[in-house]
């Protein structure tokens, strides 16, 4: 009896996933001709999250489940509990339609993504939301369970993020000439690697003291071995020169390109980055900065795909959560 109900299951998400399969949406009027109920929205999200056709109970991992009435909800056979397919992502326990949702990840999807205001106006609801659901989203765009090491040649670069110093009062003004090194107290530093084989980058918020000693940050992230484009920064010499080839561009005497040897495609990104930063989300506090970060990465890292492999590409790292205690506490 036990087999003939699995069957059964599995014909019937089979055949709910054949359907989903044939939607194709590149636009808000195309989702809201896709996704009519939220039925359907939550059918799509279980196609993805459960592709193999195979639905595993995010309580205990048990492979076995049976299906209610209403297509959405699930009882594991094992642990006996609930769930659907936001259960143990980014939209558990949230009450917002799953169009909404799809609604925010297309949007937030943008050249220079978009404020919680305008979202909120977007999908009608608070600021307050409209910003929670924001830094969830953000949550998954940096939650990358295949990520491998860099290889190949790579361009590596730090900038840093901060207010403009000439826009202080004269008597706030930091005194930058009087520091030694490179360092800038009132900025965060932002740490990125660029390959250029496949065009794709990495980047994240480094601390003072991780900023220091970047050479575990890199070994970390790009195999040995590798070719390495960096600028004159003392900080890279030592233990670089002996795991990497490294060649450097000399920016002290205003030189960038020296045939195959720069870093403007890593700069290129800082540009894209800086500009979004004070375009759409004007002041960013370095709390989340690294959730911004990850937010700009993602987007360039897939900006070749079209706007439904990109949701597709957001569902798939949603398996994270993110609570609102722990959003704001310090």
């Amino acid at each position: 009896m036990q087999m003939l109900i699995n069957y059964l299951i599995y014909r019937y998400l089979c055949c709910i996933f054949v359907v989903m399969k044939d939607k194709h949406f590149k636009s808000l009027i195309d989702i809201i001709k896709v996704f009519p109920d939220e039925h359907s929205a939550h059918q799509y999200l279980a196609e993805q999250r459960w592709s193999d056709g195979v639905i595993e109970c995010p309580h205990c991992d048990h492979d076995r489940a049976y299906i209610f009435k209403d297509g959405i909800r699930y009882e594991c056979c094992s642990c006996k509990k609930q769930f659907t397919a936001k259960t143990g992502t980014i939209m558990e326990a949230s009450k917002l339609p799953t169009i909404k949702w799809i609604f925010a990840m297309y949007l937030v999807l943008h050249k220079k993504g978009i404020s919680s205001v305008q979202l909120a106006k977007d999908i009608s609801v608070t600021q307050k939301t409209a910003w929670f659901i924001l830094h969830r989203i953000r949550t998954a765009l940096g939650h990358d369970t295949e990520k491998r090491n860099l290889e190949g040649t790579v361009e590596i670069d730090e900038t840093f993020v901060g207010g403009k110093n000439r826009n202080r009062h004269y008597s706030k003004r930091m005194k930058y000439k009087e520091l030694t090194g490179r360092t800038f107290p009132d900025k965060t530093t932002v740490f990125g690697m660029y390959e250029r084989e496949t065009k794709t980058v990495r980047c994240m918020v480094v601390s003072r003291k991780e900023f220091r000693s970047l050479g575990r940050i890199i070994t970390y992230n790009i195999q040995p071995g590798s070719t390495l484009m960096t600028d004159d920064w003392n900080g890279y010499n030592g233990v670089l020169d002996k795991i990497y080839k490294r060649h450097f561009i000399d920016h002290s005497k205003w030189v960038y390109v020296d045939g195959e040897v720069t870093t403007n495609r890593m700069e290129n990104f800082w540009s894209h980055f800086k500009r979004g930063l004070n375009g759409t989300y004007i002041r960013v506090t370095p709390k989340h900065l690294n959730k911004y970060v990850k937010e700009f990465e993602f987007r360039f890292n897939n900006r070749n795909l079209g706007e439904q492999q990109q949701i597709d590409a957001i569902i798939k790292r949603m398996n994270c959560r993110l609570k609102y205690k722990d959003l704001i506490a310090a």
